[in-house]
């Protein structure tokens, strides 16, 4: 699989173990922030913070103070295509060794940072489900999947 391919995989795993995809009659707060990742907080090219909501940042605020006047389903596409964007981002940037000391990371080492046990995860197991849906063993670098 090519890089691109690697990382929606990644983040696509990602949503899921977050609730993204839940159906249920009230929705996740990754859901309700747009955020498939329940990302903790990011910055634009500016260095401007992203507005958050309960510890998460949340994109519907982005969207609405991005695109005053947009309908709600404009706006809410919006927010869904920026929290997806900023997913990917980030896994990529996982990928790279950023958040690593600039060693591409295993996924029990990327989840050990993306999802600390000091928030309430555990990353080994977080790891492991990413790890199954990727297709990449527990232990390989997660990188090494990329053949293209």
């Amino acid at each position: 699989m090519n890089r691109q391919e690697l990382i929606e995989k990644i983040a696509r795993a990602i949503a899921e173990m977050e609730g993204f995809y839940v159906t249920t009659a009230h929705p996740t707060l990754a859901q309700r922030n747009a955020n498939p990742g329940n990302i903790r907080q990011w910055r634009d090219g500016r260095g401007r913070a992203y507005p958050t909501h309960r510890g998460y940042v949340d994109f519907v605020a982005w969207a609405s103070a991005r695109f005053p006047g947009s309908s709600r389903e404009e706006m809410s596409r919006k927010a869904i295509d920026e929290g997806w964007r900023i997913l990917r981002v980030l896994v990529g940037q996982y990928l790279d060794g950023r958040y690593t000391q600039g060693v591409p990371p295993t996924a029990e080492e990327m989840f050990r940072v993306y999802a600390p046990s000091a928030d309430g995860n555990h990353p080994a197991n977080y790891a492991r489900f990413v790890a199954d849906r990727v297709g990449v063993r527990f232990g390989q670098r997660l990188i090494d999947m990329v053949t293209a």
